[in-house]
């Protein structure tokens, strides 16, 4: 069970990951209102989506996931925010915080459909994304 987590957890960061890089490619044309968006939704769902996945896998340490959660949804929140201007940081900080929060709270009545439906819900998220900016 316990590398069933693990692999999904990386698949979450890779997938971050190689958004991150494509849109630091091309972070000119990221204006401040798309720039908000990006930050607070990647923020979001990974605060939501490591919440549930980490609460569900390991039920008996509620404090430090919650903790290691809302960290990891700030930090990426800092990340994105990073590519635009302070303001758009300061939304993915505030939307980490939330969602870090909100994302165990949700693990604790998790099963395997809601941690799929996360999963599907990430992908989604980091796809369109990518694809909202204008060439």
């Amino acid at each position: 069970m316990s590398l069933f987590i693990v692999l999904i957890l990386f698949s979450y960061f890779l997938v971050c990951t190689v958004s991150y890089l494509f849109l630091r490619k091309i972070k000119y044309q990221i204006s401040y209102h798309l720039g908000m968006n990006l930050a607070m939704t990647s923020s979001g769902i990974m605060g939501i989506a490591i919440g549930t996945l980490l609460v569900y896998g390991f039920p008996g340490h509620y404090t430090m996931i919650t903790i290691i959660t809302t960290i990891i949804a700030i930090l990426v929140g800092i990340i994105f925010g990073a590519l635009v201007d302070y303001q758009t940081l300061l939304s993915g900080v505030s939307s980490g915080i939330m969602s870090g929060l909100m994302g165990p709270m949700i693990g604790m009545a998790a099963d395997i459909p809601l941690v799929t439906f996360c999963t599907i819900l990430l992908y989604a998220s980091f796809a369109m994304l990518c694809f909202s900016v204008r060439s």
